[in-house]
């Protein structure tokens, strides 16, 4: 029985380095790689009579391939093709019939397996034992359990992978020697610790009949694996192509490759698929870096298609590579400075309309020709304006807020008198002595003021609820007024400004600011304003007009502003 272990370990001992050396063996190389030819530059197409040739359709760069490798099997991981040696350290336990009790040694086990692909294995290994059973009068002696197991794990190529085994066995030991073949199953999990080394924890046992009893020996070991082999190889250019087949080792970055690894040149313009943003270059064209049509003049027309060639920089032009004149009036757009003439109207030498008259109306739309320098402004048809609509031009108007329905004589003047010139006669104004100037309603008093273009004006009296964005009472009377005068204010734009002082969080006193600047559009809407022409937006406590230190600054900077946008 002795000989019949020595010869098992003998046999184990032998397969080991056999499996090693058949790691360090060379791979069969492919056949010898062809030299690789150099890249010709694109060669210039001689230059061309002056004869315009016709128009061509510009060439648009076809889609290229994303550049992935073409072998996508050689991505990522690959144990599949590799040989796993292990060996770890444990405990073995044998039964009852082996050690006289149930009894545990100090133990290891070593392990040679072959990964057919990513989910089956067959290896060969031992788990090894040393101790004295309980049998009177045993020794020291060692115990051996070597196996040929078939093993199945979900994904070898996952960094975390369980695995189970099951193949046949034998049970040896030394003193008093014995052996006697059986099954062997086990189960265990490998985690990569490094690109080649898995950190190893198994368990196995041998099952087997001794002395007409079922029994067995097992090891429970931690160790490592270590994944010799395997894999695609290393792919120096990144072609996705390993570089033991690949022909063209130095392909540059991006470009597709044939099986062989050599870059593809479908249009022949000398740039690989793959860098060539124009793959369907017409042959002969000249071409840049990048394969596209060189365009000397940068204006997105290929030479070989531009009939203007040296096009300014930055100027639109058509599929002819000639500058863009969209409205036809003879002037290119990047000089027309009225791109959008109408067909037919006289233009000068930037491309604008005629004006004889000067009064920026142009002769085309003017109704009014030949208007007076004096007689300004003048509206969309070219005509004196009339603001009050009496009749009479604001040019000749003496009274120019005469009120609407009045009559008036060829000055523009109401018939009826008019002691404060305010536009509305004596028998209607509910307020005389209106100063000279100011606009006034149709009972001639004055509209609430407001601020010029751009300027900006405190509601003094528009004050809220404290903390809250309730509108006073008192603010209703003076924003009933400002009503009145933004409605008499035609095609105006305002913004409605909500200010507070420092106190408090800065984010409630914005949203607070903007409540209020709310409120009041809200009012204002509500008396007729045009909603289009009105824009509320808080500020918190940003552009203070007061020191925020004291109760009166505080009061100063909690305020509404009004502000003419147009």
């Amino acid at each position: 029985m002795r000989n019949r272990v020595l010869l098992a370990a003998g046999t184990l001992a032998a397969f080991v380095p056999t499996l090693l050396l058949a790691q360090q063996r060379p791979a069969q190389p492919p056949a010898q790689p062809a030299q690789r030819p150099a890249q010709q530059p694109a060669q210039r197409p001689a230059a061309q009579p002056a004869q315009r040739p016709a128009a061509q359709p510009a060439q648009r760069p076809a889609a290229q391939p994303a550049g992935r490798p073409l072998m996508a099997q050689y991505a990522g991981p690959h144990r599949e093709g590799s040989w796993e040696l292990s060996a770890g350290v444990g405990v073995m336990g044998l039964g009852k019939a082996i050690a006289g009790d149930y009894k545990f040694y100090p133990g290891g086990s070593v392990r040679v397996g072959y990964n057919l692909n990513q989910s089956w294995n067959i290896s060969a290994g031992t788990g090894v034992g040393f101790g004295t059973p309980s049998f009177p009068g045993a020794s020291s002696t060692y115990f051996v359990t070597p196996s040929v197991d078939l093993t199945w794990t979900p994904d070898i190529n996952k960094a975390t992978n369980p695995f189970l085994m099951i193949g046949g066995g034998l049970y040896a030991q030394g003193k008093p020697s014995a052996s006697q073949a059986g099954g062997h199953v086990g189960v265990g999990i490998r985690h990569m610790i490094g690109k080649a080394v898995a950190l190893r924890v198994e368990g196995g046992l041998n099952v087997f009949q001794l002395n007409g009893e079922t029994t067995g020996a097992g090891v429970a070991t931690i160790g490592l694996s270590y994944f010799a082999g395997g894999g695609p190889g290393p792919d120096t250019d990144a072609d996705g192509v390993p570089d033991k087949y690949d022909r063209c080792p130095s392909t540059p970055r991006g470009a597709v490759v044939d099986a062989r690894g050599c870059p593809i040149d479908s249009d022949h313009d000398g740039v690989a698929d793959g860098i060539d943003k124009c793959a369907n270059t017409p042959a002969g064209v000249h071409v840049d870096a990048m394969g596209c049509p060189v365009d000397t003049d940068h204006d997105g027309v290929a030479d070989y298609l531009d009939r203007c060639a040296n096009t300014p920089a930055g100027v639109q032009v058509d599929a002819n590579g000639c500058p863009v004149d969209a409205d036809g009036d003879g002037v290119a757009d990047y000089l027309d400075k009225c791109p959008n003439t109408p067909r037919g109207a006289p233009v000068d030498a930037t491309g604008c309309p005629k004006d004889s008259d000067g009064d920026g109306v142009a002769d085309y739309l003017d109704k009014c020709p030949n208007t007076p320098t004096a007689a300004r402004p003048v509206d969309a048809n070219g005509c004196p304006v009339d603001c009050d609509d009496d009749g009479v031009a604001d040019y000749l108007d003496r009274c120019p807020n005469t009120a609407a329905g009045t009559q008036v004589d060829a000055t523009g003047c109401p018939v009826e008198k008019d002691s404060d010139g305010d536009g509305v006669v004596d028998a209607r104004d509910k307020c005389a002595n209106t100063p000279r100037g100011a606009r006034v309603d149709a009972d001639g008093c004055p509209y609430a003021e407001l601020p010029a273009a751009n300027a900006s004006l405190v509601l003094k009296n528009v004050t809220f609820r404290v903390n809250r964005a309730v509108l006073l009472p008192a603010a209703m009377t003076d924003l009933d007024k400002i009503a009145i005068a933004i409605k008499a204010t035609p095609n105006s734009k305002w913004e409605i400004g909500g200010y507070t002082s420092s106190v408090g969080q800065a984010a409630r006193n914005l949203r607070l600011s903007q409540q209020r600047a709310d409120a009041v559009k809200a009012y204002l809407i509500g008396k007729g304003v045009p909603a289009a022409s009105l824009t509320a937006v808080g500020y918190g406590a940003t552009h203070p007009v007061a020191n925020n230190r004291t109760a009166a600054g505080r009061a100063q900077n909690m305020r509404v502003e009004i502000k003419r946008l147009q």
